[in-house]
């Protein structure tokens, strides 16, 4: 596994050595649709042909990622899937020339073992010589300064309250574990960098407290249940009077 220490930028490290001219591209996890798009740009851009394979387990992400689409006139480039990314049917063998995904390995580890079927996934539907490219948040257990404190903080909260109240919550992936599993399923040429997560912004944490209220509601002590309650809006006046950034994201490259 090579780290590679970068002077590029998260953006420009994550397209480096991506030649998207008449590939089809497979943008793993539709999610809201942002990198749908942006692959979507990119294609039009070259103004050579090419297709993009859309896979989400949600259909509602399709109604979102289409309007944004649209609103661009790039819904012709792009063809959604309904699968689970760990199970491809849909997609037969050797078909796509690059697989991209972003914010999503950490929601397919939500179960054991996932991420590992999900690359083997990966690796089948690829061509020969094809291309992943994965970003995701480092796992950051710790605040190493004050600026990460609202985002563990954040974290914390969110699995204990899924775990008390029977949700399944995200898990972040090391990226020497996500390499491990690269290697075991046949991806060569592994190297990835480290960036500074982003600055936290005021509507993600108001989300926050929306989706922590929600989530609360399911807990039956009542005691518990407002304890975390407490300690949700505790972090966001945290954040209000220190901001804060998210945990450290990593672009890892592989070939397979």
């Amino acid at each position: 596994m090579v780290r590679e220490d970068t002077s590029l930028s998260a953006e420009e490290y994550f397209w480096k050595n991506l030649d998207l001219n008449g590939k089809v591209v497979l943008d793993a996890g539709t999610g809201y649709g942002y990198t749908t798009l942006e692959i979507a740009k990119k294609l039009a851009a070259s103004k050579r042909k090419g297709k993009i394979v859309s896979v989400d387990m949600d259909s509602e992400s399709f109604e979102l990622a289409e309007k944004l689409l649209s609103d661009n006139g790039l819904q012709h480039l792009v063809t959604f899937v309904r699968a689970d990314l760990s199970c491809m049917p849909e997609i037969r063998d050797a078909q796509v020339d690059i697989v991209i995904s972003t914010s999503t390995i950490c929601a397919i580890n939500s179960n054991p073992c996932r991420v590992a079927k999900a690359l083997s996934e990966f690796y089948r539907v690829l061509k020969d010589r094809g291309q992943i490219v994965l970003g995701d948040e480092c796992p950051l257990p710790k605040a190493r300064s004050l600026e990460e404190r609202v985002a563990v903080l954040r974290w914390q909260l969110v699995k204990a309250i899924s775990d008390i109240s029977g949700e399944r919550h995200y898990n972040e992936v090391e990226p020497n574990d996500l390499e491990f599993i690269a290697n075991l399923v046949g991806f060569r040429e592994c190297r990835y960098a480290i960036f500074k997560g982003e600055a936290i912004t005021e509507h993600r944490m108001n989300h926050f407290l929306t989706k922590t209220s929600e989530m609360t509601a399911r807990i039956d002590d009542l005691r518990l249940r407002n304890a975390f309650l407490e300690n949700a809006k505790t972090v966001v006046e945290i954040f209000r009077r220190e901001g804060g950034v998210f945990a450290p994201r990593y672009i890892f490259h592989a070939r397979k």
